[in-house]
């Protein structure tokens, strides 16, 4: 992987010279002691050098055109006309139909398969006693076949209602039902089990992904080898938390595993779901503990609502042996209270006492990269641009997948690509077309996972030419004319620069606004710390990571008054795809405070403001290490498009100190977007968001944004201009 623009592989930047000469053209100051320092406030950081980024001219009083002026209505006019021509290709469909056709024949609406597969439960006894429930489900007529393995805490099979029994075909998993009748129609066997504590397996669930669950799952590997269908070749797959497992059993270097397709998985636990920034995520946590607790208990109608109510209208429950040796089964489930958990942490390194001794880290695959790795085994990571998975995806598919025969697919979904974010003006999103799981026809996410394993099943070498593509991405918002499915064989894609925008609060140009130039004067921009009135009431990103069916909606977060800076308007299409980062000052009444950034793409003719992406940062992690010095699971965890990490551990922490300057530098969630021509960008300001974050600040709090020729607060883009 390589940094911006360039095309070689490794992590970071090269030797530590060769660091601190890129960390002083991205305005990060000196390297090592020095680079913590400056995160103190104590190193005043470089100018910008990159190429310009085109921006029109504004001609002088246009901006005072009123409502009611008759030349604003004809320019506006003028100008929705321009955007429906030019459009926006957010369409999510597949970029060559023929692959998909290969893979997924077409049939009929209500096709039956001639012939029914078989599917036998089986109870695998653990070296330690405890009893794991596991599915096998054979093609008909099938000898020694290849199998997928999949490892699952959601159920590996539901039973149905009574009046709903009729309608089943096929072993229920409503999660995984397309992959799992793909997989069986293209000869494959399917192994599927309850992880420890869940379902209808025994035992306690004490932490996602402990290290019991890995050992099972190779245990299990090696019951499988002792099956007279087995053929010797085994491929993980998973989505979201079974692939997280999945990714663990990889790490285990087990002979048997020749591939590992892992969909909307996370990598790095502490920064991709659980503390982005720094900042816990309660809402994610506090819902998913509620799902998993009524699951494991075995009462659906305790979770999330409306999930609760859906679960119960049409399931009974976990599938078994027997309902006897299911109820023996729940009776064993110990499960551990995640909410609780997350509110005894605040640093990366704690252990917490709901889970026993052991740190959030212990639970994330990122800790395993090398032994991943080592492993050979090609990944085959898919994510979405609205999931944390994205960030987790491209850091997997840098630092632990198998050089040749992985592959990397981001689209534009929300979690478990159920939907189609639609980012751009009027967003409107949509269930997504490339997956279909609740549209009607072929789901193209399920014909690649098929293509992949179907590629490395018959041992088929990876070209050159196909590994300068093994990366697939979208960008969202591209004009018409413009391809929204891009191909690249390393990350980041070439072609793209560092474009630093520097804020300037004041009223006129060149001080107000984004400007390519460090302001002359100072100025600040108040940001408010409270949350005042009702929490903000959005479907976001993170609420689609549970209540799947809810379509995401950021239009209302225009309507909360956060304080906001604009660039001049685009004379070009810029495409933003990355990791865009921010470096700011700033001065807080209070030692703990957290800052929200608001990446968006605003219209200046039509008024509107969408949503692009988003960052988080709790100011008492400031210290800034370069990504150079990156050593052991750490160095896994930092994209391969920044420069600099911090280790959110306790020994690094500083609270503030009231009243004094100090500077930040964090990420924005990574994205793919395209800035229309005439279209600004616009960064939004906040103190808080207490829906989705647990925080420590004070309503009184006074936050301020500083900026000026001694603190050269910018946001970093990587971007390139379309034509």
């Amino acid at each position: 992987c390589n940094s911006r623009g360039g095309g070689g592989v490794g992590v970071g930047f090269g030797t530590k010279a060769e660091g601190g000469t890129m960390m002083a053209k991205l305005g990060l100051g000196a390297l090592g002691e020095e680079c913590g320092d400056a995160a103190k406030g104590g190193h005043e950081p470089a100018e910008e050098a990159s190429s310009a980024i085109p921006f029109a001219v504004v001609e002088p009083g246009a901006e005072r055109l009123g409502v009611c002026d008759p030349q604003a209505a004809l320019r506006r006019m003028g100008h929705l006309r321009a955007l429906r021509a030019r459009g926006a290709k957010n369409h999510d469909g597949h970029w060559d139909k023929a692959e998909v056709d290969e893979v997924m024949p077409k049939e009929g609406l209500f096709a039956r398969p001639q012939e029914e597969p078989s599917c036998v439960t089986h109870m695998v006894t653990m070296s330690d006693g405890c009893e794991i429930a596991v599915d096998v489900i054979l093609p008909p007529k099938s000898g020694k076949v290849p199998c997928v393995f999949h490892q699952t805490r959601y159920y590996r099979q539901w039973r149905l209602r009574k009046m709903l029994r009729p309608l089943e075909t096929f072993p229920m998993d409503p999660i995984n039902l397309a992959f799992k009748k793909a997989m069986i129609s293209r000869g494959f066997a399917i192994v599927s089990m309850d992880v420890r504590g869940t379902g209808a397996s025994f035992g306690q669930w004490t932490s996602p992904c402990q290290v019991k669950e890995r050992e099972d799952s190779v245990e299990v590997i090696d019951w499988m080898e002792r099956q007279p269908w087995y053929n010797g070749n085994v491929f993980c797959f998973g989505i979201s938390y079974d692939a997280m497992a999945a990714m663990f059993t990889v790490s285990k270097k087990h002979s048997s595993v020749k591939g590992c397709a892992s969909l909307f998985s996370y990598f790095d636990v502490w920064s991709d779901l659980g503390a982005p920034g720094g900042v816990l995520l309660h809402y994610f946590f506090d819902n998913w503990n509620q799902l998993l607790h009524a699951l494991d208990s075995g009462r659906l109608i305790e979770a999330p609502q409306p999930l609760g109510a859906s679960f119960v209208a049409g399931f009974k429950g976990v599938k078994g042996v027997s309902k006897g040796l299911v109820k023996k089964a729940v009776a064993t489930h110990d499960t551990v209270d995640l909410a609780a958990c997350l509110r005894e942490m605040g640093h990366r390194d704690d252990t917490p006492p709901t889970l026993r001794g052991r740190k959030m880290d212990d639970c994330s695959p990122y800790t395993r990269a090398r032994e991943m790795r080592e492993s050979g085994v090609p990944l085959f990571l898919v994510a979405g641009w609205l999931d944390g998975s994205a960030r987790a995806s491209i850091n997997a598919f840098c630092h632990a997948a198998a050089v040749g025969g992985s592959r990397l697919l981001i689209g534009p979904w929300t979690h478990g690509g159920v939907q189609n974010a639609c980012l751009g003006p009027g967003q409107r999103s949509d269930f997504s077309s490339f997956h279909k799981v609740v549209k009607v026809g072929r789901s193209k996410l399920v014909a690649e996972v098929i293509r992949f394993f179907l590629d490395l099943a018959s041992d088929s070498p990876c070209s050159p030419e196909r590994q300068d593509k093994a990366i697939t991405y979208f960008t969202m918002n591209a004009p018409r004319a413009i391809p929204s499915w891009r191909t690249a064989g390393s990350w980041p894609p070439e072609g793209l620069e560092d474009r630093t925008l520097y804020f300037g609060f004041g009223d006129g140009e060149p001080e107000g606004g984004l400007s390519q130039s460090p302001p002359r004067r100072a100025s600040e921009l108040e940001v408010q710390a409270g949350q005042e009135g009702d929490p903000l009431k959005i479907n976001s990103r993170y609420h689609t990571m549970i209540f799947v069916g809810d379509l995401l909606n950021y239009k209302r977060l225009t309507r909360c008054g956060h304080p906001f800076v604009d660039s001049r308007p685009l004379d070009c299409h810029l495409e933003v795809t990355g990791t865009p980062y921010v470096d700011l000052w700033i001065v807080s009444s209070h030692p703990e405070t957290d800052i929200i950034v608001y990446l968006q793409d605003y219209d200046p003719t039509t008024g509107s403001a969408n949503y692009v992406s988003e960052g988080v940062f709790r100011a008492r992690h400031r210290k800034l290490y370069p990504a150079s010095s990156g050593e052991g699971h750490y160095k896994s965890s930092i994209p391969p498009d920044i420069p600099f990490f911090h280790t959110f551990d306790k020994a690094d922490a500083e609270l503030l100190e009231p009243g004094k300057p100090a500077r930040m530098v964090f990420e924005i969630m990574p994205t793919s977007y395209c800035f229309q021509r005439g279209s600004c960008i616009r960064v939004a300001f906040s103190g808080s968001d207490e829906r989705h974050y647990l925080h420590n600040t004070e309503e009184s709090t006074r936050i301020k944004v500083l900026c000026g020729p001694e603190h050269k607060s910018s946001i970093h883009l990587p971007a390139r201009a379309l034509q």
